[in-house]
């Protein structure tokens, strides 16, 4: 990325002010450019997905999805802890040849244990269940833990060499091919095997094409202190990641084991229509955050304040972006599982609004993991990491019995509650200024959303009946895209000149 000049010598140090000046304006251009290309990568997969959901379920019955949902969600639980934070590592430590090389060595051991233990438990599952269909899955996904754990290394050194175009560019190629994978795979098997098939190759290219860019292998080498050292990190990250795993994943395994793997299969088929929004917003949120971060530490006479003033700004963009995302769904959710799964998946609409709304309150979270570990307090995090977790199984547990829309607004709770220990956590060690971020959220980004939520109830109100339900849709969409984007530069506008809000 681009940074602005350091000289040691006294007369450009008088010209320093202005060369810091000129390098914000060149990095600023970048940053977009890179959080562009990180977007159309996130749109690309979402399309895939959406494509490949969208044909699983019309060729797979809910029981049959639901199956696929129940197991991939244990396979992802697998992936989570096997990936275990080496990018971050990478990304914290920078991507010399010595730290890759043993790095590299770590993720490939990593690997290969959860790969092995991933067909020892489908051998034991088949054992004690005698059922063939979720087992030979359960080891079909097993082979998707080494790819996956190698990969996310060669992510963190395309992080820290600022190559996020290219590292885009891998991922459009891996979906397109996953998405040929799984469609072809389903035209001629037609079962759930096609879609964990298809999520093997797409990780294969995707580790294939990051090689490519970063043209370098690993050496295999590992000593005492480096293993302690990434350890020592890596236990941070992937406690920190069990929250986005539990919140994610928790409600399809624990409705599986409760109501069946029929509303397994509903719920996660909402919980996907809503992660249609979230993955979106996710993953460029995550990797802009950690440059936007790096950039704001490594300034000179970077401190504290200026990390916060960086998170202030971050996360008010951030909920500019993501409110209207998460409110128009859950005004349209019953059009969107029509449009996208069918009439046979509407018990699916009723639990989105909820779920739209527990992804918004956990969107902040997005930053936790730049934010602290750039400041060095990442290990402060684990203990409320596992608080939240706890907080959400247990929830999830006693209250996944009573129904799925008893389900989904408790986790709105949870959700709620993982809000409040990423504010404390921000606001205290990376010094986030929070009030200023809820003042920002009142003037800013409320009344933008407010005028958008009844356009598109009273476009709905007004039209319906009149004009075909995919018209209706399309209107509400626009309409409410045109009066919030208004809206929303009106406020901008406004409370800039009166001076209610000084962001610099």
């Amino acid at each position: 990325m681009l940074s602005p000049v350091e000289d040691m010598n006294a007369e450009d140090g008088r010209n320093r002010p202005q060369s810091i000046v000129a390098g914000r304006v060149r990095f600023i251009p970048a940053m977009m450019t890179d959080g562009i290309w990180i977007v159309i990568a996130k749109v690309v997969s979402q399309i895939s997905q959406i494509a490949t959901f969208f044909l699983a379920a019309r060729v797979l019955s809910p029981g049959e999805f639901g199956l696929f949902a129940f197991v991939s969600a244990i396979a992802v639980l697998m992936v989570v802890v096997a990936e275990g934070g080496w990018a971050e590592f990478i990304m914290k430590n920078g991507d010399d040849e010595e730290s890759f090389n043993q790095v590299a060595t770590i993720s490939l051991l990593s690997g290969c244990l959860f790969t092995a233990a991933g067909v020892i438990a489908a051998v034991a599952f088949y054992a004690l269940t005698g059922n063939l269909a979720q087992s030979a899955l359960l080891a079909l996904f097993s082979c998707w833990m080494l790819p996956a754990a190698l990969t996310v290394t060669f992510d963190g050194v395309l992080v820290v060499r600022g190559r996020l175009r290219q590292r885009a560019i891998v991922r459009i190629l891996a979906e397109l091919v996953g998405l040929g994978a799984a469609v072809a795979l389903l035209k001629l098997h037609g079962d759930a095997s096609a879609l964990a098939t298809s999520k093997i190759v797409c990780q294969i290219v995707l580790l294939s094409g990051s090689i490519l860019v970063a043209m370098r292998l690993p050496r295999l080498r590992l000593t005492r202190s480096m293993l302690a050292d990434v350890i020592a990190f890596s236990w941070q990250i992937v406690g920190n990641r069990l929250v986005v795993f539990v919140g994610s994943y928790s409600g399809t395994l624990v409705v599986g084991s409760f109501l069946g793997i029929a509303d397994a299969g509903f719920y996660r088929a909402a919980e996907r229509i809503v992660a249609a929004v979230s993955e979106l917003l996710g993953e460029p949120a995550r990797s802009l955050s950690w440059v936007a971060f790096r950039k704001a530490h490594r300034q000179p006479g970077a401190s504290g304040p200026s990390a916060g003033r960086a998170g202030v700004r971050f996360l008010l963009v951030l909920l500019a972006v993501a409110a209207p995302m998460y409110l128009g769904l859950a005004q349209i959710s019953d059009v969107a599982v029509r449009l996208v799964l069918g009439d046979v998946w509407m018990p699916a609409a009723s639990i989105i609004p909820f779920l739209c709304l527990r992804q918004l309150l956990l969107s902040p979270g997005y930053i936790n993991e730049a934010s602290l570990s750039i400041v060095g307090h990442i290990g402060r995090r684990l203990p409320i990491t596992l608080l939240n977790v706890g907080v959400s199984l247990a929830v999830t547990i006693a209250v996944a019995r009573f129904g799925l829309w008893q389900l989904a607004v408790a986790q709105c709770f949870t959700a709620a509650f993982a809000l409040a220990t990423s504010i404390r956590l921000q606001s205290k060690f990376a010094g986030v200024d929070w009030f200023k971020i809820g003042k920002g959220v009142i003037l800013l980004i409320v009344p933008a959303n407010l005028l958008m939520v009844v356009t598109v109830f009273f476009t709905r109100q007004h039209l319906a009946g009149e004009l075909p339900w995919q018209a209706v849709v399309v209107l509400q969409i626009c309409a409410g895209a045109l009066v919030y984007a208004a809206a929303f530069l009106v406020t901008v506008r406004l409370i800039s000149r009166l001076r209610w809000l000084q962001l610099q």
